[in-house]
């Protein structure tokens, strides 16, 4: 414990603590900072041009040595994947015509495959508005006045009804296996 205070006895002001002014203001040296401002350089005509105010000084120094064998290496391997690029096997393109014909030959299949597909799910919808106003109809059919007194008129009413009810199931059957059918499209 002593030690230490010893230390703090010993120091003076030529040795500040961190945080506290240094007495001598201390300067970057050959170093630029990024805070330091410079002149405009303006060149005139019929004059020397004027150098950088930075010229001679560091700037960003020693950085460049440690990382100049990493950008080689960097360069290296974007050369070779340059190489690279396009040769068979690849999966690349290498843009060449034959490349670029067969490109747009399956654009136009796939796009005469989408409008055959179109065209498909419009004859679907068709046909199921078709169905949908056969059983509108089939709704709105009359049926004969039944009397009462007569088991003839009920039985023919009834029937009437029935064939009505089984027509009306026909189609939704339809209906419903063509809305599946549309359902396949989208």
């Amino acid at each position: 414990m002593s030690s230490m205070r010893d230390l703090l006895e010993k120091m003076d002001d030529n040795y500040p603590f961190a945080g506290e002014k240094a007495k001598p203001k201390q300067i970057p040296g050959d170093q630029v900072r990024g805070t330091e401002k410079f002149d405009m350089i303006s060149p005139i005509l019929g004059k020397k041009p004027k150098q950088h105010p930075a010229h001679g000084r560091l700037v960003g120094g020693g950085a460049a040595e440690e990382y100049e064998e990493s950008v080689e290496q960097i360069a290296e391997q974007l050369r070779k994947e340059l190489a690279e690029y396009g040769a068979p096997g690849s999966g690349i393109s290498s843009g060449s015509s034959t490349d670029r014909t067969q490109a747009r030959q399956m654009n136009q299949e796939k796009i005469a495959q989408k409008q055959q597909a179109d065209a498909q799910e419009d004859d679907v919808e068709k046909q199921i508005q078709g169905l949908t106003q056969q059983s509108v109809a089939v709704s709105k059919q009359p049926v004969p006045p039944v009397n009462p007194q007569d088991p003839a008129s009920i039985a023919q009413a009834a029937a009437a009804s029935m064939q009505k009810r089984e027509e009306k199931k026909q189609l939704a059957l339809q209906k419903r296996a063509l809305s599946q059918q549309l359902k396949q499209f989208t």
